[in-house]
């Protein structure tokens, strides 16, 4: 059973309970560009021992009570997987969670195959999660209880599974725990995808780049006005197609959206202004290595498989790529955390 919110009242008398609990499963529903236009929050869901919540945010107003909850160092606030989920938060409503577990996380350093939290609900409870809304849009209203159902279906789960798997975590525990930190004190910038990240970008030349960012700045303004996904609108890859051969009549294309054909004028304008110009890349600064680091790289590189298959774990946990390379380029372990630098420091000392 869930209690579904909808007003500011209701939400503040919830939140007054919420922030006497030690601990919290929470997990969310977004809009991600798949039936409207932008990313943003549709649902909070939160589960503390007994009751189960989802929090309608298209229709709360005042939300710092909830803020308050998800930063409260006394509650810990499991999760499944941040990146996303605190992205959104910081982006939609300036909010920081503190006191983090996050079951992907432990799901890693156990050294699981299968992270994912359907995977890990169906392998701890035998439950089979339901797979009827994972491509739902979020944002209609009235929601049916079946999605309700469904939202609510992950939370439910957390608390429990954070108990087994903290057990199992043994003297991981500590590594997790320094993982978690580091993902709090993270800054979670949301960034949406730019014209010179589009596929293909690069290859074109400096004329048609110049067209491409015309047309892709219209493309945005144009699924705005529609309130739907650029993509609904015209795809990437054809917009790259239209920019190397532009359409000789924009009005009698097929398979974009209507308001493309509404506005074959300004797709031609921003053509015809785009020949006019020319957008170059910015030649990046290229750090070459010595033959000495090259090597250290590499033996950095062996040692990390060398510890991940010794531990059953993913060899980037043990160092990530960034790492290594801070390490070559500073010659010291300062950008691994703790439990990284007691697996790695002993070899460490005998190839630097």
């Amino acid at each position: 059973m869930h209690k579904y919110i909808e007003t500011n009242e209701i939400l503040n008398e919830v939140c007054e309970g919420l922030n006497k609990e030690k601990e919290l499963g929470v997990d969310l529903e977004c809009e991600n560009n798949m039936h409207h236009y932008g990313a943003y929050l549709s649902l909070i869901q939160i589960s503390d021992s007994k009751s189960n919540y989802i929090i309608d945010i298209l229709k709360i107003t005042e939300f710092q009570p909830l803020i308050d909850v998800l930063e409260n160092k006394k509650i810990l606030k499991i999760f499944h997987g941040v990146d996303f989920d605190f992205r959104m938060l910081n982006h939609q409503l300036k909010c920081h969670p503190k006191n983090i577990f996050d079951t992907q996380v432990a799901a890693q350093l156990l050294g699981k195959e299968k992270i994912g939290l359907g995977d890990l609900i169906e392998e701890y409870f035998n439950v089979k999660k339901i797979k009827k809304f994972q491509k739902a849009d979020w944002t209609r209203r009235p929601l049916t209880e079946g999605m309700l159902d469904y939202a609510s279906g992950d939370t439910i789960y957390l608390i429990r599974l954070k108990d087994i798997m903290r057990k199992e975590l043994a003297e991981k525990s500590v590594w997790a725990d320094q993982e978690f930190l580091d993902l709090e004190k993270r800054d979670w910038p949301y960034e949406e995808g730019t014209f010179n990240t589009v596929r293909g970008y690069a290859h074109l030349t400096p004329k048609e780049r110049a067209i491409f960012r015309r047309l892709y700045t219209l493309r945005d303004n144009l699924a705005k006005q529609v309130d739907k996904p650029v993509h609904f609108v015209i795809n990437n890859k054809t917009l790259i197609e239209f920019t190397i051969k532009p359409p000789k009549e924009w009005s009698k294309l097929r398979g974009v959206h209507p308001i493309v054909k509404r506005n074959a004028k300004l797709f031609s304008e921003e053509v015809s202004k785009g020949n006019k110009e020319e957008l170059y890349i910015p030649e990046k600064e290229i750090k070459h290595f010595s033959h000495k680091e090259r090597e250290l790289f590499r033996n950095l590189g062996e040692l990390q498989i060398k510890i991940g298959t010794k531990l059953g774990i993913k060899p980037h946990l043990v160092m990530n790529k960034e790492q290594i390379i801070d390490i070559v380029i500073n010659g010291n372990l300062n950008s691994l955390r703790d439990w990284q630098k007691k697996l790695v420091e002993e070899d460490w000392k005998k190839i630097k």
